[in-house]
């Protein structure tokens, strides 16, 4: 992931404009796409199996139709009194009364199910004889009777027995098993597995309004009406079941009546969606088995109970989406193959600015500040130009101040060098003068000629602001000599700088003016006796220098304005000045004062090294 993010972050503008455009057309395509998949796909759901539990009911309805006829004709049996008579007596023992008595029989049978051609075989079955062989229902030659000494021994005959006098609907099931029939196990298995409707039958019949049955000793006959399961592949609807669709027909029990595997018909079916259906009664549901999900139409027979179930695989049901999948890709790709075309075009055109303006840039920076881009007719973009060829102008404007100002700090120097020769003169005449005053043992003289050329060389050769306070001291001093030579004694200098660390770095000649204050207006008017002292200390993390002296005081109306920012004096204002701009508003000096007796300047400034 990180990597990604930083192969992104590589990209061009222009390409991560081109990626947002894409994806901004596409992802909403796709989402769509995807929404109108599922929602179709939701749709020929609904639409497939609304139709195919159509069809699966109709199928129920007809085979309903069938077996509620083939029930109304039995019962038309029970009352029939040819059938009374024949089975109210005892059974003859005679094979030729009994031919005769089977061929009234079929007659009979023949007269209620011959139009049924959807049965195989009908039969009259007792423990002595399986009336009805001679019973014409089916165009086969092939007709399988029940062997009569085997009848009682069956599940079916137990079940209609329990029914008692029901009729009774059982699943497929092999003839010749169930009734132990071996002769017939290499039957055709179309003909040997059939379900059948079993009923005993406890006929009687009404006799000038007295009710008649037969007595209680008679055996009473089964009647067992035998069909083959092809019966459910004649149904009408069958044709409009979809392609890999399955019907079946399935007892409550799971017992298999009719299937597509031909091979096995009395398999039985273990699902477990079946449990749902049998419940359901009719309906359709998606299960999933084995791996593979199937959609499941069902309906519950009225007559049978039978569940008539139509299987359908899933993925058949949407056989046509893929198509329509493929189609979508199509689409997909050539929107997305316009969204890149119209991506690249709106992105050149965002972006064609800001090429120019890196081809500006560039220009710019290899010193070409002349460059100007044309404006453009977007605001931003506009603003942006604007602004750039603002700059360009305001760059140029100021590299030719700064060329104008480099040529006026090379005129200086020239000057300065120029300059040069006259101190140089002004050092040799001083040193000149000095040699004179000490050939004529003018001593005084030449000490002042020595602190005048100290004074001259530590100005002219210092063009430093801030200084070794060692060094502006030895200036203080040479200054303070030439003036106590100029006053003849008036006064005497004290000095307590032993607090003060050699180190210390001060504003240059920071004393020089409030000494030269303190010697003209504080001490010039005094006779004699005059004390100039000049004193420094560190105070809280700072150095405090005075100059104090006893000369005629000042006024503390002067006092104040001597302070202000404003004032229109030269020494203490330049120095107040000076040191809060260099240090801040925090350092500065302060001036106190008696008339007639003292002044004392205080000054400030932070410790320096």
């Amino acid at each position: 992931m990180m990597s990604l993010n930083r192969w992104f972050a590589r990209l061009r503008f222009r390409t991560k404009l081109i990626i947002y455009y894409v994806l901004l057309i596409t992802l909403p395509i796709i989402s769509i796409s995807y929404a109108y998949y599922k929602t179709s796909s939701g749709i020929i759901l609904k639409n497939a199996s609304d139709s195919l539990q159509e069809v699966v009911i109709k199928n129920n309805q007809y085979t309903d139709i069938v077996f509620n006829r083939i029930k109304d004709q039995s019962l038309s049996l029970l009352t029939d009194s040819d059938l009374f008579h024949l089975f109210e007596k005892p059974l003859p023992t005679d094979l030729l009364e009994i031919f005769q008595m089977d061929r009234k029989v079929s007659d009979i049978l023949n007269k209620y199910f011959a139009s049924e051609t959807y049965i195989d075989s009908v039969q009259l079955v007792t423990s002595n004889y399986s009336f009805g062989g001679m019973a014409s229902l089916t165009s086969r030659s092939t007709l399988v009777t029940v062997r009569p000494n085997k009848l009682k021994s069956s599940a079916l005959y137990r079940e209609a027995t329990i029914a008692d006098g029901k009729m009774i609907w059982f699943p497929t099931y092999d003839f010749a098993k169930q009734f132990d029939q071996k002769e017939l196990e290499n039957m055709d298995p179309r003909y040997r597995f059939v379900f059948s409707a079993a009923q005993i039958l406890k006929s009687s019949i009404v006799v000038n309004g007295v009710v008649n049955k037969w007595e209680s000793g008679t055996e009473y006959p089964m009647l067992l009406i035998n069909f083959n399961e092809s019966f459910f592949d004649t149904l009408k609807g069958n044709e409009n079941t979809m392609d890999g669709s399955h019907m079946y027909v399935v007892s409550q029990n799971g017992d298999i009546v009719a299937s597509p595997e031909q091979s096995n018909p009395t398999n039985t079916m273990i699902a477990s969606w079946l449990k749902d259906a049998v419940k359901g009664k009719v309906g359709s549901a998606i299960y999933e088995e084995d791996g593979e999900k199937l959609l499941i139409c069902y309906d519950t027979s009225a007559v049978t109970g039978w569940l008539n179930l139509l299987v359908v695989p899933y993925d058949q049901l949407l056989s046509n989406l893929p198509q329509f999948h493929k189609y979508s890709i199509y689409i997909v790709g050539i929107l997305l193959m316009i969204s890149i075309t119209v991506a690249y075009m709106i992105a050149g055109r965002l972006t064609n600015p800001i090429k120019k303006l890196l081809v500006a840039i560039h220009l710019t920076g290899n010193g070409d500040f002349s460059t100007k881009i044309p404006e453009q007719s977007d605001l931003e973009f506009a603003i942006l130009i604007k602004k750039f060829n603002q700059m360009n102008d305001r760059i140029s404007d100021l590299i030719d101040e700064n060329y104008k100002s480099k040529l006026r700090e090379k005129e200086a120097e020239i000057m300065a060098l120029n300059l040069q020769l006259n101190p140089h003169f002004l050092y040799n005449t001083l040193n000149i003068i000095n040699w004179m005053a000490l050939d004529k043992d003018e001593e005084e003289i030449s000490k002042m000629l020595v602190s005048l050329s100290t004074m001259l060389q530590y100005t002219v050769k210092n063009k430093q602001e801030i200084v070794l306070f060692t060094d502006d001291l030895i200036w203080l001093k040479s200054y303070i000599h030439i003036m106590e030579q100029r006053y003849c004694g008036l006064f005497e200098t004290e000095y307590e700088l032993n607090l003060i660390p050699i180190s210390t770095k001060v504003p240059k000649m920071f004393l020089q003016p409030i000494v030269e204050n303190a010697i003209i207006h504080g001490l010039s008017s005094k006779s004699q006796g005059g004390m100039l002292r000049i004193s420094g200390r560190e105070l809280d993390g700072m150095l405090e220098f005075a100059v104090t002296d006893n000369g005629k005081g000042i006024h503390p109306d002067t006092i104040a304005s001597l302070t202000k920012p404003d004032a229109t004096g030269v020494g203490i204002t330049n120095v107040q000045n000076r040191i809060k701009l260099l240090y801040g508003e925090m350092y500065g000096i302060d001036v106190s004062s008696k008339l007639g007796e003292w002044t004392q300047v205080k000054i400030r400034i932070p410790k320096q090294y």
